[in-house]
């Protein structure tokens, strides 16, 4: 077996830990992508690949002819697009519980695994903070809660970073989230061991932020704040707990998909539940700052958010679907379900060239891509998907 060796990196000490990659080796796949975009949807048998040259032309996507590439024997659910992510046309999966893979599409429509690795524990995807395109390396995290280190009183959360050239571990950081700082009990009088729930992660300006709510033997928030922790990067030194009352807990689950992003000035803006049942508010964080800003609160219980992965889209706008958010004014730019007569449902989106493409269904149950300008305030249909489609997963650039 080969052996690699992730080292750990916190704040009171080095900790060495390793792990293996599957044996024999699988060679690299060299066929060219054949086309330069991939919707990742589900049917009701199985998952697919629905590959195009231009998504904005008047074509048909669908699983049926030979641009559908079936995925479903590399994803025990359909679901598990909540744990896959697509960097320089590579698809990386966490499809087994343990094993990261890298995945090609090839120009004579497979789906190839071309090289994994193996973590000692179980694994899947959680959040992507960064990707470095110089030098092929992506930073994230794997899903699931925290367990306290009653001892540290803390909980420690692992920071991987990996080269995807050769799916290795460079190192791994710990980012340790102090407990709660008092007892929380059980119905019956018993201590609860409360866990905590990382539900998004970003990196900037010197800064790593880690939105989370500390959840009961219930699986239910302990209480109504709302938590980020902030420390530095990339020592993970000077850590500090933030929270907030003045509307719910932070949004999301540990899924891929983040419920935050940075502005183009480092300000952490952050997705939290809203006072009342159902609705959501947006939290900043000034760059610098260790505080919320208690000038600024977005409350959006008006308006029919609908949560998924948020997106920073340059301009002072952000994507919180199915709106366009001028964030710093706390106005809504654009409702793009009002936009194209139906309702964008797309998990994780894409934006280039200064346009947002997000997956629609119609009131007449049909599906459709949908190309939002951002500069001109515009949308406009690009290709159909198959009717018999339930859910659209991601829009992703292949080449």
């Amino acid at each position: 077996m080969k052996t690699n060796r992730l080292f750990g990196y916190c704040a009171l000490a080095g900790l060495l830990l390793s792990s293996c990659k599957d044996s024999p080796s699988i060679p690299e796949v060299t066929e060219t992508i054949p086309s330069a975009y991939s919707v990742w949807v589900a049917t009701a048998n199985g998952s697919y690949l629905l590959t195009t040259d231009k998504i904005m032309k008047d074509t048909l996507l669908s699983p049926a002819n030979n641009k559908g590439v079936d995925i479903t024997g590399n994803l025990p659910q359909a679901r598990y697009a909540g744990y896959a992510y697509i960097f320089n046309g590579y698809y990386y999966l966490s499809n087994d519980g343990t094993r990261f893979s890298k995945h090609q599409l090839t120009d004579n429509g497979q789906f190839k695994e071309v090289d994994n690795y193996a973590f000692p524990t179980d694994f899947y995807l959680g959040k992507v903070a960064a990707q470095f395109s110089s030098t092929d390396e992506i930073v994230f995290t794997g899903t699931g809660a925290s367990d306290a280190n009653l001892e540290k009183k803390v909980f420690e959360k692992d920071i991987y970073f990996m080269n995807t050239k050769d799916m290795t571990i460079s190192k791994t950081l710990k980012a340790q989230i102090p407990t709660l700082d008092y007892t929380v009990y059980k119905p019956d009088g018993s201590v609860d061991p409360t866990i905590l729930n990382v539900t998004s992660m970003r990196i900037g300006g010197g800064k790593a932020y880690f939105g989370f709510f500390y959840y009961n033997y219930d699986y239910k928030p302990v209480d109504k704040k709302a938590y980020v922790y902030i420390c530095d990067y990339p020592s993970m030194q000077n850590g500090h707990v933030m929270s907030d009352d003045r509307a719910s807990y932070v949004a999301g689950h540990w899924q891929r998909e983040n419920y935050s992003f940075l502005d183009d000035n480092n300000n952490l803006y952050i997705l939290t539940r809203g006072k009342t049942d159902g609705t959501y508010a947006l939290m900043r964080v000034n760059n610098g700052q260790t505080q919320f800003d208690k000038n600024y609160l977005f409350d959006l219980k008006d308006y029919a958010v609908k949560g998924g992965d948020l997106a920073w889209l340059g301009d002072g706008k952000a994507y919180i679907r199915p709106y366009v958010i001028d964030v710093a004014n706390k106005r809504i730019v654009a409702n793009l379900a009002e936009m194209t007569g139906g309702d964008p449902t797309t998990t994780i989106n894409l934006i280039e060239n200064g346009n947002l493409y997000t997956a629609v269904k119609t009131t007449a149950s049909k599906w459709f891509i949908y190309e939002y300008n951002i500069k001109n305030n515009s949308v406009k249909k690009g290709a159909e998907i198959d009717p018999g489609v339930t859910q659209v997963y991601h829009i992703n650039k292949l080449k």
